[in-house]
């Protein structure tokens, strides 16, 4: 099976799909990365990272979280669903040791993001041994003082050619984002109006035909990052995402989205949203293709307008076979 990478899910086209985040505006200009909150979260990061069972774990989850999982179905909601399904895959494990390949972590000390590529050295039960490396965004919301995960996306990227899980592609390390001086202008909105907004964006956004739509829901600057499903699809800054996604967007003519999950929560001026999308293509050769993915997206509102900063489009993976699930034809039936 031949897979072409497709542009990400929120711009909505041949694959893939992106949304942006913001923050609130303030007297002083709010920080985008203060030490308080990059340590406590980076804190709780290395914890999960090194857990074995969600004895420990499960408290860090909001109630109601949304989880995105690498292993179909892969859709998980509130704390019974995440919990059954991640002690699920921590029974076979008798040791796990990790290293975080990359980091990055954006807050306005309500909301928070971490965008991150993790490697990890496992044994099982019965003696095997392995190794994987997946990426991860999670947004965090402080809940009475204390933050909580309020959405989650787990991948491993897939190879194009083979339709195949890539579970051990390394990269190199690129280091931290370099944050605009002023990355969070506001002017912040009331969260119910967020939420509509992020909405109305995605929607809109899943529409776009051209490189030049799409480019209109990231930044506003260079500091971004995106993980497209495909290898190696890591992306960072308004130039690497222009090339990467530029020869794709001319190659349909129109697309239908549907959207049968879509999660979003905001303070106005950061926020976060997490969906399933199920796409139709009118290829310009006249043909039909289907897509269905995963998409979050970690944004800022800037000047009135909805810019995405964290990005990951993923599908599910096949547990027993590798092999990704990437077409749902029978939604649009």
């Amino acid at each position: 099976m031949i897979v072409t990478p497709m542009r990400p899910g929120l711009a909505g086209a041949a694959g893939l799909m992106m949304i942006g985040l913001s923050l609130p505006a303030a007297d002083a200009a709010p920080a985008f990365d203060a030490p308080a909150d990059v340590g406590a979260i980076t804190a709780m990061e290395t914890d999960l990272a090194t857990q074995t069972s969600m004895k420990g774990l499960i408290g860090d989850y909001a109630p109601d979280a949304t989880v995105v999982d690498i292993y179909a179905p892969g859709l998980y909601k509130g704390h019974d669903q995440i919990n059954q399904a991640f002690e699920r895959q921590f029974a076979p494990l008798r040791t796990l040791k990790h290293h975080m390949d990359d980091i990055n972590i954006a807050s306005d000390g309500t909301f928070a993001c971490a965008a991150m590529r993790i490697s990890f050295d496992f044994t099982l039960k019965n003696g095997t041994s392995g190794a994987m490396s997946l990426r991860q965004i999670d947004a965090f919301k402080k809940i009475d003082g204390v933050w909580k995960i309020i959405q989650q996306h787990i991948a491993v990227p897939i190879d194009g050619k083979t339709g195949s899980a890539v579970m051990d592609g390394t990269l190199p390390a690129r280091g931290p984002i370099a944050w605009a001086a002023n990355p969070l202008t506001g002017p912040a909105v009331s969260p119910d109006q967020a939420e509509a907004e992020i909405r109305r964006w995605m929607e809109v956004g899943a529409l776009s035909t051209s490189i030049d739509q799409l480019m209109r829901y990231y930044g506003p600057g260079d500091d971004l990052l995106v993980y497209d499903a495909f290898y190696p699809g890591e992306i960072r800054g308004r130039a690497e995402l222009r090339r990467y996604y530029a020869s794709i967007m001319g190659s349909y003519n129109s697309i239908e989205v549907k959207m049968p999950v879509f999660a979003a929560d905001s303070d106005g001026s950061f926020g976060v949203q997490i969906d399933t999308q199920d796409m139709r293509l009118k290829m310009k050769d006249g043909s039909t293709k289907y897509i269905s993915l995963r998409q979050s997206d970690c944004m800022r509102r800037i000047d009135g307008k909805w810019y995405s900063f964290f990005e990951m489009i993923s599908f599910p993976v096949v547990a027993q076979t590798g092999k990704a699930i990437m077409e749902n034809p029978a939604a649009f039936r």
